[in-house]
């Protein structure tokens, strides 16, 4: 009597607890998706029928009769699926793969063939041969599923520095002391027990649910945190990308203002010397010498047009095309003006990535230099050598008169205006004489692009 009057009791105390359990993990598996939700509510439902059939409350609404025939069918099959439900959730917990454990990856679908394949056997067998005795064969399964449970265990044991597999660990260790205790309480049954060998296990799975449950509360909110970081995460990857096309619209603008300057200083000034001289050629009426400086002047209003286009076009990005572009236009550039060139170039990294404003720089740096040379230097020969590793260098050395401090204010702006491009290439601007004038830009790769 007290034995049925604690069997009730267990009964509602647990299936109210599987109930909560059940309308809990369900809402979290709606929102997370987890899987392992989804195996959990699955040893719920077996955990659920379990306890109802064994709390007796069919006995309320069937026959004696029937209801002890449906017991006897139902017994063992419901149990030895309820610890076949409880084993799969344990292997998904640990996520065992193949190459983690083979042996438990193979028992995963070894255990779920074989406990089905019992529990609806048993269900046919019985029908046709009532009166044998499966006691041996069920508690063979069973012995097999405490083994398997202790394996389990030892692999919660080595993960238990894992929050989430702490609380399996403690949940299943419930579990197998409990299933322990039931089995030895099943082989010395008897009508005067306190407690019968299954409200063992249903002691134990009380215990279990409360781990298991807050073992997957706490992995709900470590992915919940997880996709809060990833959002965070994604948030800032939008910010810095919001933040980057803003660098390039204002590169852009300031790419159009200094295209826009370059147009200024060099269409703006040779478009005026042309209205002048033509206009001078007109008042004296002396045309020749006019028309061949309008000629010059025009001349170089297209070379300043074909470096600006150059300069423009991102085909010629690369250091290798830079080097060309300065190669040719010195070749023609000194041969124009008589003066021999030598030009070595030296780059590790020939499709080293030049944007197009660094480029024009570079180029103007050394086409200012070249002027200068023609101008003033006197020399009849001029040794370019380019170089590229850490940084590129650039040397221009001629066999002139050498380096004076200049008197007169244009030399003195062309090296002002040199000093200060190469300032903006964060790089370095040396002139000394050695045998002529020697020119010296060092520029740091690293700013180049």
């Amino acid at each position: 009597m007290h034995g049925l009057i604690f069997q009730s009791v267990i009964s509602v105390l647990l299936l109210g607890v599987i109930l909560l359990a059940f309308v809990y993990h369900i809402v979290l598996y709606y929102y997370n998706r987890d899987r392992l939700f989804l195996h959990y509510l699955v040893y719920l439902t077996f955990t659920g029928l379990f306890v109802f059939q064994r709390s007796g409350f069919l006995f309320y609404w069937l026959e004696p009769e029937i209801e002890l025939k449906l017991y006897d069918f139902l017994n063992e099959p419901i149990q030895i699926l309820y610890l076949a439900t409880y084993f799969n959730f344990i292997l998904q917990s640990l996520d065992i793969t193949k190459s983690t454990h083979r042996f438990l990856y193979w028992s995963k679908a070894f255990i779920r063939i074989i406990l089905v394949g019992y529990a609806l056997g048993f269900i046919l067998i019985k029908t046709f041969f009532p009166f044998e005795d499966y006691a041996l064969a069920f508690t063979l399964i069973r012995i097999f599923i405490f083994l398997l449970t202790f394996i389990m265990l030892w692999e919660c044991f080595k993960l238990r520095h894992i929050t989430f597999q702490l609380f399996i660990l403690i949940g299943s260790a419930c579990y197998f002391v409990f299933g322990i205790v039931s089995f030895i309480s099943n082989l010395n049954a008897s009508d005067t027990q306190w407690i019968y060998p299954p409200e063992w296990l249903m002691i134990g799975s009380f215990t279990d649910i409360v781990f298991f449950s807050i073992a997957l509360s706490h992995r709900n909110k470590q992915q919940w945190e997880k996709m809060n970081l990833a959002l965070l995460e994604d948030a800032n990857e939008i910010i810095a990308m919001q933040k980057l096309v803003l660098e390039k619209q204002a590169a852009l603008e300031n790419e159009r203002n200094r295209i826009a300057l370059d147009m200024h200083d060099d269409l703006g000034s040779g478009l005026t010397k042309i209205n002048y001289l033509s206009q001078m050629a007109l008042m004296k009426m002396d045309y020749e010498e006019s028309l061949k400086k309008i000629h010059q002047t025009s001349s170089d209003l297209v070379k300043n047009m074909s470096e600006i286009i150059w300069a423009l076009n991102e085909d010629n990005d690369r250091l290798e095309d830079l080097c060309s572009f300065i190669k040719n236009y010195s070749n023609d550039y000194l041969e124009n003006n008589s003066i021999d060139l030598t030009i070595q170039i030296d780059i590790n990294n020939p499709t080293l990535n030049v944007i197009g404003n660094h480029r024009r720089s570079i180029f103007l740096l050394v086409k200012e230099a070249l002027h200068n040379v023609v101008k003033h230097a006197q020399a009849s020969s001029v040794i370019i050598y380019i170089h590229q590793s850490e940084s590129l260098l650039l040397t221009i050395h001629d066999n002139g008169i050498g380096f004076q401090v200049p008197k007169s204010s244009i030399l003195n702006n062309g090296l002002r205006n040199m000093e200060k491009r190469v300032q903006k290439l964060n790089g370095t601007f040396q002139i000394e004489n050695d045998q002529g004038t020697k020119i010296t830009l060092c520029i740091p790769v690293a700013h180049l692009n």
